[in-house]
């Protein structure tokens, strides 16, 4: 490959990305600094981001630290397992047996549908377990017919 850049324009140039933002920059924020040679320059020189800043006398962390092992599972207030997380301080959850049910039947199918436990049991999140409803069928099945029989189309 063919570069107008070296290794040490490389690694000058990481050198003063750190020194302007005062931390080892991501490549966001080398990106943001619009400097040359380009992330993409500089990985291809270096052999890797990483491997350039090691170079460059900067530190380095891994982008999947001991804190961000697993997404925590929470039950609600109902005994239903949830996935939370936080990202910028706004947080965000989905129900673990709605993502099974996109698993098992498709985005498309359950789109507009709520997705109900067949066995009153919460945390059973098994495909055998769950069917996708429309609301009106699943409150049938809820309050007005306990015996509503109900397959998926």
């Amino acid at each position: 490959m063919s570069s107008e850049y070296t290794k040490q324009d490389c690694l000058s140039s990481l050198r003063e990305a750190a020194r302007r933002l005062e931390k080892p920059p991501t490549q966001a924020d080398y990106r943001e600094l619009e400097l040359s040679p380009c992330v993409t320059h500089i990985c291809d020189i270096a052999g890797g981001w990483n491997e350039a800043k090691r170079e460059a006398g900067i530190e380095t962390y891994d982008q999947v630290g001991d804190s961000y092992d697993h997404v925590p599972l929470y039950p609600d207030s109902n005994g239903y397992e949830r996935w939370v997380h936080t990202h910028n301080g706004e947080q965000a959850g989905v129900s673990v047996h709605r993502l099974l049910a996109v698993a098992e039947f498709g985005m498309k199918a359950i789109e507009d549908k709520q997705i109900h436990h067949r066995k009153p049991i919460p945390w059973l999140n098994t495909p055998g377990n769950i069917l996708a409803l429309t609301k009106r069928q699943h409150l049938a099945l809820h309050i007005l017919m306990e015996d509503f029989d109900v397959t998926l189309e």
